[in-house]
């Protein structure tokens, strides 16, 4: 048996409403490898073993066997869990022990299940009530993406709740055979909650603080499969649960970006698939905002926005995002990708510009870019035909409150694409108050 090794700690899975059990509930999501390859009666006595061990530790949960990896899922009394863990490392027939997650959380997922295995070929018939065969991008999933088992292994908490009488209708009523981007619909209902802003959010100034759904981790690893369709599957559902897509920015676009980023930074992706994904929300964002009502009246003076990523910047997504919302809303942005700071010049010294909405990366932090747009914003200044130009500037680096605009040179911070209009109107609106605006002719 090899050392246990230790994944970094997981970001929380589980809603924190209401309690069913009267301590916190310990979870621990791990993965390893067979030593040899199991047969379908090995995995059965393997199973009907950790159901008696697990019963009598009032441990429960789930476990995917597929191609000799087992992922499990445990969760139940802190003590209980540590004599499990001690048991499960000592079975010589998996090694390579690897903890994915270690939290408290104040209920459990798979209250009704002691331990259900599932795996691929599983049938009633054979098994019984023992097993059950997960859907097929669930195990594929975890084949591609295994780091992010404990947010896959948390769709099968519906397939659970099936099997609780007291388990709401809608959630008994998923059929096994639905995708990824389906099954949780009744956990997301739940699980984007208030607490979580407290936890997770990001504040933008003036405005209320900004809850990141669970589920973010999950879309980044569909973004950079081979096949986005699921990842669409996921936008759409998310946007029917939101009924609005303007929401989906903060809570869902942006973290996603944030979330391939990190995929990047653990070398689980290419540079290219975080692009590749980022292109993909991009199209899914304009897609649905072809179809959305603006969220406001056309204003009686909408200023002259130009918006453009920091030249160089090759990943647009904020720069679009904001660009919709701008749009949207009434206002006629004007968006514009320099290929270098003397291009971004020409513009602003040709053309009259109320606000230059100016931005780095969604995905990636870019510390180091920081001098080079303290020198962009000085210089688009010093051309600009609006002696008091507003500079917005966005980006990772601002949304983790890394960074404040103003130490670049910049008037507004926007951390979020979903409020950039209020914060250039308040921008405008300060101006003003200064005894600037208006084009000089």
């Amino acid at each position: 048996m090899s050392q246990t090794q230790r994944a970094p700690r997981a970001l929380s899975l589980l809603p924190d409403i209401g309690d069913r059990t009267a301590d916190p509930v310990a979870t621990l999501v791990y993965r390893s490898r067979a030593v040899a390859p199991l047969s379908a009666s090995e995995l059965h006595h393997l199973t009907a073993s950790a159901q008696s061990r697990n019963s009598r530790e009032s441990i429960t949960g789930v476990m995917v066997y597929d191609d000799s990896r087992f992922f499990q899922w445990l969760e139940g009394p802190s003590e209980s869990l540590v004599r499990v863990m001690q048991s499960i490392r000592n079975d010589p027939r998996h090694t390579d022990i690897e903890i994915l997650n270690d939290e408290t959380a104040r209920q459990r997922a798979f209250g009704s299940w002691s331990m259900k295995l599932a795996t691929r070929g599983a049938t009633a018939s054979i098994w019984g009530d023992d097993v059950l065969e997960p859907p097929t991008d669930i195990v594929d999933h975890l084949r591609l993406r295994p780091h992010a088992a404990p947010s896959v292994l948390i769709q099968l908490v519906p397939l659970a709740d099936a099997a609780d009488p007291a388990a709401d209708e809608a959630i008994k009523a998923v059929p096994l055979a639905r995708t990824t981007a389906a099954i949780l619909k009744g956990v997301i209902l739940a699980a984007v909650i208030p607490s979580l802003a407290g936890q997770h959010g990001v504040t933008a100034p003036g405005a209320r603080a900004i809850p990141i759904n669970p589920r973010v981790a999950e879309l980044a690893d569909l973004l950079v499969a081979t096949d986005p369709t699921a990842a669409r599957e996921l936008i759409d559902e998310l946007h029917h649960v939101e009924g609005s897509i303007w929401p989906l920015y903060g809570t869902l676009f942006e973290p996603a970006a944030r979330s391939l980023g990190n995929l990047w930074a653990e070398d689980h992706c290419s540079e290219f698939d975080v692009t590749m994904g980022l292109s993909r929300i991009q199209t899914a964002a304009r897609l649905l905002g072809a179809h959305t009502q603006p969220k406001l009246a056309v204003p009686s003076h909408a200023a002259a926005v130009l918006i453009a990523p920091e030249p160089g910047e090759t990943h647009r997504l904020g720069a679009a995002l904001d660009s919709e919302v701008l749009w949207n809303a009434g206002w006629a942005p004007r968006c514009e990708y320099p290929a270098d700071d003397r291009t971004l010049q020409d513009l602003v010294s040709k053309t009259w510009f109320d606000v230059l909405d100016i931005s780095l990366s969604t995905a990636f932090r870019r510390e180091h870019w920081l001098p080079r747009l303290t020198k962009t914003i000085a210089a688009a200044r010093s051309a600009s035909r609006n002696p008091v130009l507003l500079v917005v500037v966005g980006g990772r680096i601002f949304a983790e409150q890394e960074s404040s605009g103003a130490q670049i040179g910049a008037d507004v911070t926007s951390v979020t694409a979903a409020h950039v209009d209020e914060l250039i109107s308040r921008g405008m609106a300060r101006r003003d108050l200064d005894g600037g605006g208006g084009e000089q002719t």
